[in-house]
């Protein structure tokens, strides 16, 4: 029987990437990649987890075994057994070779049964969820439009294009465990990034920036516009799953790309944040997910170094990488209680491993650019094994 579990979350740049540089033929290459993936290795065992989320993992189910066979011994990779990328749903950076995919691996001797769920269902339960608003893994939506101007005066417009489609980008991969009569979900996300590469005009603090850039604002609006469509359909899917089992046990975990929360983008024309959007409303408190961080130090609550163009005054240490869980999954649930339970003051972004596995290195070895977030789970009393 198991009585307790750690879960993290964990963005590990550039998993395909380093795959590749591993077989390089510059000898140079292949070194350096050899040192860090050494360093992931440390990482890894130094974190010592029984149930990992990877994002960006390698592409396809034959480079995610050859990475994580050296990267995480004893562990097991959950697959779908398919070749066909259209099952797992990812696109990742780049539409053509999707090199960031979403992996969970399982210590081999944690006795938990695992199995991912097919994206049919996923589609089936947002369908029904959203009365048909979301269909076959896509859904309507609106943003600005920028149209260049022609000739010396500025003719450009912002204009709304209403007749468009959205889909996950990388779509989420949700976990699904049983141990004894305990069953769970762990939905695995790696939300739209919201960087764009549109050139910008003057200076971020000019009263009149907007006004100068109505293309930038074009692409920023229509970038947060998409990611937050990302997470009402995560919420559809949680949703639905409360009507199925009103003390449903969900986790939902990842890169989330959202950064502390109001930035300048939202302040000034969409005001809102995406942990709002995927926690839920309080007043369906069972629906309502808690934040693994909520009661971990303020001051160490960041997983990314991250200076924003756009908002320079800002504090680059922001917090990317998430665990939330349901109510059925806390100490004060009042419902069917799940067998396990959060542990008070557990979660955490791993600080002290991170540095102590990359501060002897050199930078091309440093494991990845977001540091891992972790969280406890304890066996609750009297719970059936």
């Amino acid at each position: 029987m198991t009585d307790s579990f750690k879960l993290t979350a964990w963005n590990i740049k550039h998993c395909d990437k380093l795959l590749d540089e591993l077989s390089d033929t510059d000898p140079n290459v292949k070194r350096r990649a050899d040192i860090r993936m050494d360093a992931i290795a440390e990482e890894f065992k130094a974190i010592d987890a029984d149930i990992c989320l990877i994002t960006e993992g390698p592409n396809g189910e034959d480079r995610a075994t050859e990475f994580f066979e050296r990267a995480a011994p004893g562990y097991s990779l959950i697959k779908r057994g398919s070749a066909d990328r259209d099952d797992y749903g990812m696109k990742g950076s780049d539409a053509v070779t999707g090199r960031q995919w979403i992996w969970f691996l399982l210590r081999q001797d944690l006795h938990f049964e695992a199995q991912l769920l097919h994206l049919d269902k996923w589609r089936e339960h947002t369908e029904l969820q959203s009365k048909g608003d979301h269909a076959n893994g896509r859904w309507n939506v609106s943003y600005p439009k920028f149209k260049s101007g022609s000739g010396g005066n500025d003719t450009s417009l912002l204009e709304f294009s209403i007749p468009e489609r959205a889909y996950h980008w990388r779509h989420p991969q949700v976990l699904q465990l049983q141990s004894g009569d305990a069953f769970f979900e762990i939905v695995g996300c790696h939300l739209k990034s919201k960087i764009n590469r549109t050139r910008i005009n003057g200076n971020p603090t000019d009263e009149d920036f907007f006004e100068n850039n109505k293309k930038l604002v074009a692409e920023l609006i229509k970038a947060r516009v998409r990611i937050t469509t990302e997470c009402q359909d995560i919420r559809h899917y949680i949703n639905h799953r409360f009507e199925q089992d009103s003390d449903a046990a969900i986790i939902v975990c990842g890169d989330f790309n959202d950064g502390p929360g109001k930035e300048r983008i939202e302040r000034r024309f969409l005001y809102h944040d995406l942990i709002g959007t995927l926690q839920g409303d309080v007043f369906l408190a069972r629906r309502f997910l808690n934040h693994a961080l909520f009661d971990f130090e303020e001051s160490e609550r960041w997983s990314v170094y991250f200076k924003d163009k756009l908002e320079p005054g800002r504090n680059p240490k922001i917090l990317l990488d998430h665990i939330l869980f349901s109510q059925s999954m806390t100490g004060s649930h009042t419902g069917d209680k799940f067998a396990f339970k959060a542990r008070s003051r557990s979660g955490l972004v791993e600080h002290q491993i991170h540095h102590a596995v990359t501060s002897t290195r050199p930078k091309y070895a440093e494991t990845s650019d977001h540091l891992p977030v972790s969280m406890h789970f304890d066996r609750r009393e009297h719970a059936h094994s």
